[in-house]
């Protein structure tokens, strides 16, 4: 038997819609300290 690797504890980058800040996390930010919203780098805008 294999070991299976939790995917969901892998950091994904997220960038305010806003201002531009950049972060990692394992899970969703929030908003960001200017009072924009944090939209994930891998997903398209469209």
């Amino acid at each position: 038997m294999y070991d299976v690797v939790e995917e969901s504890a892998r950091e994904s980058t997220y960038e305010c819609l806003q201002c531009g800040k950049i972060v990692e996390r394992t899970t969703h930010p929030g908003a960001c300290s200017c009072g924009g919203s944090f939209q994930n780098r891998a997903m398209s805008l469209e």
